[in-house]
C-alpha cells in the first residue's frame, strides 16, 4: 500500500475501530432452575427454564438462577435487580454470582446416575458477592437470586428485572416473576439442624487475618457467621463447654468460672443460631475410632491443672464430671437455660465401648436432671445400652431396616434424628457438590417423612489450606478421601469477617422451610401432608429425582394453604 493510499484509508481505519471499541457486546442470559446446577461449557440456552413465576410462601425464600454467556468475553461485567414489586410493594432480593470449585473424584459405590457429570470436572457450589466480575469468553457463569418474603407481604404476582451493564452501559436484561401465596412458613420453627463449626481461633486465624490483629475481632467473627447460619435456619449450635470454662485448682477442688461460656452463648443468641445449645462430647477415644474409649479430665498435679486422658475404669474422671456437671448445671439454672441445652456424652460409640458409655450416661443424667443427652449412634449395636440417650442421631442409609426399634424410642418419649458424614452415598440422599441440588433439597422432606426432629452434619467449616482448590479433604490419618463437599458447606469470607453461603446451604434452607410447611399442613389434613411426603420419598432411598416433577409437588404443598 503506497503512503498516499494509507493516508487516504486511515480516518475510515479510525472510524471502524471506535466503532469497534463502542459496539456491545453480545450476552445471552437465560432462566435456569435453581435446583439445576450450570456449569461452563453449557450452550446457551442449556437447561432453559419456563416462564412461570417462582412460588413462594410468606416468612419463606425462593432461588432463582441466570445463566450468562458470551462468545466474545466481557470484563467488569455487573448485575443489578429491580426488586419484584406488586402496588408499590417490594420483596427484597439478595444478588450473588456462582463460582466454581475443582471435584476430583465422585463418591464411590454410586451409580453414574446418581452424580450430574464424572468428575474430574469443575463444579458449582461457592455463593460470589464481588462485582463487577469478569466473564471470560465462551464460558458460561451463572448469577443468583435469593428472594425473601415477609410476612406481611400480600398474596399475588410480583414482578422484578434484572439488568447486565458494562461501565454503566446496558448490555441486556431478564424480567422474572414471583408469586406470593396463602403458605406461611411457621415463626418457630419446630426442627433441630446443626452443621458442627470448628471455631477454634488458631484454626480460623489461617483464613482470617484480622484475628491477630485484634482479640475482639474474633467475637465479631463468630456473630457474623452466626448470623449467616441463622439466616439459613440453623438453630442448634455446637458448644465446647469444658474448653469455654475456666478452671482453677483450689485446695483439692476445682473452681469453675463460666464468663467466656456465656459470651459464647450470647453471640450466637444475639446472632440467632441458638436456638439450643449443643453440649459438646465428655467423652473420646486415644486416637483413632477403633481405639481406647478416654475420660477427658484435669487432674491436680503440683497445684497446677494438667489435662488427663483417663482410662474409663480410673475413678478421677467420674469425680471430674460429678464436679464440673454439677456446677454447670446451676449456671444453666441461673442463666435459665436449662430449656435450651443438650448434652453430647460420646460420639458414634460402639463395640467394647457401650459399657462405659452407658455408665458415663448415667453420670451426665445424675448430674444434669432433665437435660436431654444427644449422640450419633448405631442401631446396628445393642440399643439397650441407648437408654442414657435421648436423642437418637442415626447416619442415614443405615436404618432401613430397623425403623421398628427407632419407632419404639420415639414412643417411649425419644427423639429421632439422622446425619450425614461420608455416607450415605449409593442412591441415598445428601448433600455432596457433584450431586444434583435435589437430594440436598429433599434431606428435610426426608425428616418429615420418617417422623423425624432433627439433621447433623459434622462439615460445616472443617476447610483444608486452600478451601476454593481442595474441596475433598483426606482424614483419618490420610486413610480417607471424603466426597466432594462432605468437609464444609460454607467458603471463608476474610473480606467481610464472615462465611460464604453456597449453593447446598440455600438447597438446605429451603428445604427447611418445606419441612415446616409440611407440619403445619399435617396439622390441618395429615392425610394431604403424608401423601405429599409419600410423593416425593417413596422409600427410604428412593426420592423424584426430576427438577419438574419435584416443582409440581412443590406447588401443591403452597398451595394447599
Amino acid at each position: 500500500m503506497t503512503n498516499s493510499v494509507l493516508r487516504r484509508c486511515l480516518p475510515s481505519l479510525a472510524l471502524l475501530l471506535l466503532a469497534g471499541c463502542n459496539s456491545k457486546p453480545r450476552l445471552d442470559c437465560w432462566m435456569v432452575d435453581s435446583l439445576d446446577k450450570v456449569f461452563p461449557d453449557d450452550a446457551a440456552g442449556t437447561r432453559k427454564a419456563g416462564s412461570e413465576p417462582r412460588l413462594i410462601a410468606r416468612n419463606g425464600h425462593a432461588s432463582l438462577q441466570i445463566a450468562l454467556r458470551s462468545s466474545e468475553g466481557i470484563a467488569s461485567l455487573d448485575a443489578t435487580v429491580d426488586n419484584p414489586e406488586l402496588d408499590g410493594v417490594r420483596l427484597p432480593v439478595q444478588i450473588r454470582r456462582v463460582g466454581y470449585v475443582p471435584v476430583g473424584s465422585n463418591p464411590p459405590n454410586t451409580p453414574p446416575d446418581e452424580v450430574i457429570r464424572p468428575a474430574p470436572s469443575m463444579f458449582p457450589d461457592p455463593l460470589l458477592e464481588d462485582f463487577p466480575f469478569n466473564l471470560p469468553a465462551r464460558e458460561t457463569q451463572a448469577i443468583w437470586l435469593t428472594v425473601s418474603c415477609p410476612l406481611s407481604a400480600k398474596p399475588g404476582e410480583y414482578r422484578g428485572v434484572v439488568r447486565f451493564s458494562q461501565n454503566k452501559r446496558l448490555l441486556a436484561k431478564k424480567d422474572f416473576s414471583i408469586r406470593v401465596t396463602n403458605a406461611v412458613v411457621p415463626a418457630g420453627q419446630s426442627l433441630k439442624v446443626t452443621n458442627w463449626f470448628n471455631m477454634d481461633r488458631g484454626m480460623l486465624s489461617r483464613y482470617y487475618p484480622s484475628l491477630d490483629r485484634d482479640p475482639e475481632n474474633y467475637w465479631r467473627l463468630m456473630e457474623n457467621i452466626g448470623r449467616v447460619l441463622a439466616a439459613h435456619r440453623q438453630n442448634v449450635m455446637i458448644t465446647s463447654v469444658t474448653s469455654l470454662t475456666d478452671m482453677t485448682p483450689r485446695g483439692g477442688s476445682i473452681e469453675y468460672r463460666f464468663d467466656r461460656l456465656d459470651r459464647w452463648v450470647e453471640t450466637f443468641e444475639r446472632s440467632g443460631v441458638i436456638g439450643t445449645i449443643e453440649g459438646g462430647h465428655l467423652l473420646s477415644r486415644a486416637s483413632g475410632y477403633d481405639t481406647q474409649l478416654v475420660v477427658p479430665a484435669p487432674v491436680v498435679e503440683q497445684g497446677k491443672l494438667v489435662w488427663k486422658s483417663l482410662p474409663p475404669e480410673d475413678p478421677r474422671g467420674e469425680r471430674f464430671l460429678d464436679s464440673f456437671l454439677s456446677a454447670l448445671y446451676a449456671h444453666l439454672k441461673e442463666k435459665n437455660w436449662t430449656g435450651r441445652y443438650i448434652q453430647h456424652i460420646h460420639d458414634e460409640p460402639h463395640g467394647a465401648e457401650s459399657p462405659s458409655y452407658q455408665r458415663y450416661g448415667r453420670i451426665i443424667h445424675r448430674n444434669l436432671p432433665g437435660i436431654p443427652t444427644i449422640d450419633a449412634i448405631s442401631l446396628d449395636e445393642d440399643v439397650s445400652y441407648f437408654d442414657v440417650t435421648d436423642i437418637w442421631v442415626m447416619v442415614l442409609g443405615s436404618f432401613d431396616h430397623k425403623m421398628d426399634k427407632l419407632g419404639r424410642h420415639i414412643a417411649s418419649g425419644g427423639q429421632g434424628w439422622f446425619y450425614t458424614c461420608i455416607s450415605p452415598q449409593g442412591r441415598y440422599l445428601n448433600r455432596f457438590i457433584d450431586q444434583p441440588l435435589i437430594k440436598t433439597r429433599l434431606l428435610h422432606w426426608f425428616n418429615y417423612r420418617h417422623n423425624l426432629a432433627g439433621f447433623l452434619h459434622w462439615g460445616g467449616n472443617y476447610w483444608g489450606p486452600t478451601p476454593f482448590e481442595n474441596v475433598q479433604r483426606v482424614i483419618n490419618d490420610n486413610h480417607t478421601l471424603l466426597p466432594a463437599g462432605d468437609n464444609a458447606v460454607v467458603y471463608p469470607a476474610p473480606a467481610t469477617d464472615s462465611v460464604l453461603s453456597s449453593l447446598r446451604l440455600e438447597a438446605m434452607r429451603e428445604g427447611i422451610e418445606d419441612y415446616e410447611l409440611l407440619r403445619a399442613l399435617g396439622e390441618r389434613d395429615a392425610s394431604r401432608a403424608r401423601t405429599l411426603a409419600e410423593k416425593a420419598i417413596p422409600h427410604i432411598n428412593d426420592y423424584v429425582r426430576d427438577t419438574i416433577e419435584f416443582r409440581k409437588l412443590e406447588r401443591q404443598l403452597l398451595e394447599a394453604f
